[in-house]
C-alpha cells in the first residue's frame, strides 16, 4: 500500500513537470533582446520622442523597448519612459551614424507578449535631427496607425441639433439657441479612427464634457499616428425655421423663413437658378407669388430644399 501511495506520488510529480516544460515551450519564452550599441564608432546622433503601438494596444511597460538598425546593426534602442505629467509612456531614442541618408529601420520588443516586431517605416538618417515631442510624439507603429485627423460628426447630449454644416475645419451646428444655455453643453463628436481632441491642449472626451460655446470653440484634432494636428472651429448658430404654402388653384405659393439674426440675406433660387434675395427683419422674411416647382433657400451656410406643389 505505501509503495503504490508513493508511486502514485511519483507520476503525479512527473506529469506536472512534463506539463510545465510544455508550457514553457509552447509560450515562446525568450529573453528580453540584448540589443546594443557602440556608441564610441559614431560621430552623429538624431534623436526621437515616441510612442510605441502594437496591433492598435499603447505600449506602457517600462521592460518595452525600441532599437533602431542599419543593415542589421543596432545604432541605437532605450526603453520606454513614463513621464507623470503626461500621464504616458515615451521611447526617447537616440541612433547613432557616420554617414548622412543611411536608411534606418526599427524593431519593438513587447514585453508583454514577449515578441519582437518589425515597423514597417524606415527614415533617413540626418544629423542633428530632432522628431516629436511630448504633445506630438513620432509613431513607432505595427500596422502603421492613420494621419487622419478629422471631425466626421458634433453634436450635444440631451439637445435636438436642427442641422449641421462640416466644411473647411469649420463646424456650424444649428440649435434653438434661445431655448438653451450654451454656456456649459456637453459636446459629443465623433472622429478619424484613433485621433483624440483637445481644447487648448486638454484632452476632450466625447459626452463627458462641460464647454462653454457662447462663442466659436477652436478644437485641435490629433491624428491617431499623432503626424497632423488640425484646428476645427465650432460655432453653434441659432436654428432656421421653413414655413411653405402650396400654390392652390389661382392663389400663388409662399415660402417663409424665421431666423433671429436681423439683415441676414436670405437667397431663392429655382430649379438651380438664381430667382431673389431679401433680408431677415424682425426675424423672418417672406418669398411670396412663387409658382410650383422646386425652390432652393440659402441662408448662413444652410441650403433647403422646398418643393411648392399645385394642389
Amino acid at each position: 500500500m505505501i509503495i503504490n501511495i508513493f508511486n502514485r506520488k511519483i507520476k503525479q510529480h512527473v506529469i506536472c513537470l512534463m506539463l510545465f516544460v510544455f508550457l514553457f515551450i509552447n509560450t515562446g519564452f525568450t529573453q528580453s533582446p540584448n540589443w546594443s550599441v557602440k556608441i564610441n564608432d559614431f560621430q552623429y546622433t538624431m534623436t526621437f520622442v515616441g510612442f510605441l503601438n502594437i496591433d492598435g494596444r499603447m505600449l506602457s511597460n517600462t521592460n518595452d523597448k525600441l532599437a533602431a538598425f542599419v543593415n542589421g546593426e543596432c545604432r541605437g534602442v532605450t526603453n520606454l519612459i513614463y513621464v507623470a505629467n503626461q500621464n504616458r509612456y515615451y521611447a526617447y531614442l537616440t541612433i547613432f551614424s557616420n554617414n548622412e541618408n543611411e536608411m534606418v529601420n526599427f524593431k519593438i520588443y513587447d514585453s508583454e507578449k514577449n515578441s519582437i516586431k518589425d515597423i514597417a517605416k524606415t527614415i533617413p538618417f540626418n544629423a542633428s535631427a530632432h522628431y516629436g515631442n511630448l504633445f506630438q510624439a513620432y509613431s513607432f507603429a505595427n500596422p502603421a496607425l492613420s494621419a487622419s485627423a478629422e471631425i466626421l460628426d458634433f453634436s450635444f447630449k440631451d439637445i435636438i441639433r436642427k442641422n449641421i454644416i462640416i466644411d473647411s475645419f469649420k463646424v456650424g451646428i444649428y440649435l434653438d439657441k434661445q431655448l438653451i444655455d450654451v454656456s456649459a453643453l456637453n459636446a459629443v463628436f465623433t472622429l478619424s479612427a484613433g485621433a483624440n481632441a483637445f481644447i487648448e491642449s486638454i484632452p476632450q472626451v466625447s459626452g463627458s464634457n462641460k464647454t462653454n460655446f457662447t462663442n466659436s470653440v477652436i478644437y485641435q484634432v490629433r491624428s491617431a499616428d499623432e503626424s497632423v494636428i488640425k484646428e476645427w472651429s465650432v460655432t453653434i448658430h441659432p436654428a432656421i425655421t421653413y414655413y411653405k404654402k402650396n400654390v392652390v388653384c389661382y392663389a400663388k405659393g409662399e415660402i417663409k423663413v424665421e431666423y433671429p439674426r436681423e439683415s441676414e440675406i436670405v437667397v431663392l433660387e429655382l430649379n438651380g437658378q438664381f430667382l431673389v434675395s431679401q433680408p431677415i427683419t424682425k426675424g423672418q422674411t417672406i418669398f411670396t407669388n412663387l409658382s410650383a416647382g422646386t425652390y432652393k433657400v440659402k441662408l448662413a451656410g444652410v441650403t433647403k430644399e422646398i418643393i411648392l406643389a399645385q394642389q
